[in-house]
């Protein structure tokens, strides 16, 4: 599978493993992560540290995690971007909507 789902601390770890984010895994990752959200997991990091690639639709589909995590009084935060991805997030200007951390445990910690 190109991402899996990981609960530490009551907080939700999506972990993308594949190296190229596209379309190709958008639409399940986007399926999934809404569904979790909804089972009650609103506070959730997206552990990008293996893709130096994302496209829009990727991108999409984290938009739609945010949206539905702020709606149920949660949050979506980011960790471990490459210097292309993080490029891609400056480029959309999605660095100003997302938290976006280096390391995982600043990730977490800012949940407290």
């Amino acid at each position: 599978m190109s991402f899996n789902f990981d609960i530490q601390n009551n907080i939700l770890i999506v972990k993308i493993t594949e190296q190229r984010a596209t379309v190709e895994i958008s639409g399940k990752l986007k399926e999934e992560l809404l569904a979790k959200i909804e089972e009650g997991n609103q506070n959730v990091i997206v552990d990008l540290s293996s893709s130096d690639f994302v496209d829009s639709s990727f991108l999409g589909a984290l938009v739609a995690g945010l949206k539905k995590s702020t709606m149920k009084s949660g949050d979506l935060k980011i960790v471990g971007l490459q210097a292309p991805v993080r490029a891609m997030f400056e480029l959309t200007r999605l660095y100003r909507i997302f938290d976006i951390f280096d390391t995982m445990e600043e990730a977490m910690s800012s949940f407290n």
